[in-house]
């Protein structure tokens, strides 16, 4: 198999799967406590993969690689994973894809901010004009929600995670290694397993003995379809395709999220939200084109 077809294969899974891992999150978060969920998702993830590959006989990166994969554990699992799965337990899934919608929104901010050669364009400033009335949309019919004592909370922990996983992404695009990707992978997630791991003792998480069975079955999905496949395509579609082509899974996942909560949560999906999706889509999409410029 070719490379090109490998890179194509690992976005389309990506796009997909990703997608797929807010309902799992959400359906979890029920009856586990979360940041104990995202320490066993990375955690288990992080043992399996890395096991595999050293029983393969690859060595173990260097010391430069080596911080570099942990640092990004750190900002990506750790911080962006963790995060995201705390604020999930009050906002539902489809709004959540959809607030990591502007994800590609980050990294070219955070590119500017960090001195790259991208500049704010017309076509920019519009992009970013047309996410901010996508996301006000979104709220138009749910401003109920606001009256939740942890709502407003969990949307800034979704913001909060969506700016640390562009971070990461930014610094996995810009630091190169020979290191196997998925072996790079392996090695994030258990680093952000184990930080995640003293984040749950730090905050009294108890192991949930009788969590429900589905919960169980949807951290299992998180672990196979959320962190090996998908992380780790991820992980491989930076190194092989450009980081523009890259950001634009947040168009497919999104989709996925919204239509997956509406389909097995009952969360609305009405004229706004698809109003608010294709408008989201559209910003997210002239600011990625206009970094190309």
């Amino acid at each position: 198999m070719s490379d090109k077809y490998k890179s194509w294969l690992a976005f389309a899974a990506v796009s997909f799967f990703w997608g797929t891992t807010y309902l799992a999150t959400r359906i979890g978060v029920v009856s586990i406590p979360p940041f104990l969920m995202a320490a066993l998702r990375q955690g288990v993830a992080g043992i399996c993969l890395l096991g595999y590959f050293l029983l393969r006989g690859y060595s173990i990166p260097d010391m430069k690689a080596l911080k570099g994969f942990a640092f990004n554990g750190i900002l990506m699992l750790a911080g962006g994973n963790g995060i995201i799965t705390w604020g999930m337990q009050y906002v539902d899934s489809g709004l959540t894809s959809l607030i990591c919608a502007l994800t590609p929104v980050w990294i070219v901010l955070i590119n500017l901010l960090l001195g790259s050669k991208e500049r704010i364009t017309p076509l920019t400033l519009l992009g970013f004009t047309i996410c901010l009335a996508g996301q006000v949309l979104i709220f138009r019919n749910r401003l109920y929600l606001f009256e939740g004592e942890h709502f407003i909370p969990g949307v800034i922990a979704i913001v909060l995670s969506n700016i640390l996983w562009a971070l990461g992404t930014v610094f996995s695009k810009n630091n190169s290694t020979q290191t196997h990707p998925l072996l790079g992978s392996g090695i994030q997630m258990l680093t952000g397993g184990i930080v995640l791991s003293f984040v749950s003792l730090a905050m009294g998480e108890h192991f949930p003995v009788h969590a429900e069975p589905k919960a169980w079955m949807a951290l299992a999905y998180l672990v196979v379809f959320g962190s090996w496949i998908a992380f780790g395509s991820y992980m491989y579609v930076l190194k092989k395709l450009p980081a523009n082509v890259v950001s634009t899974y947040a168009y497919i996942n999104t989709a996925v999220g919204i239509i997956l909560g509406w389909l097995w949560l009952k969360e609305p999906m009405d004229l706004f939200t698809v109003l608010a999706l294709v408008l989201t889509i559209a910003g997210v999409y002239s600011v990625s084109k206009s970094s190309l410029k």
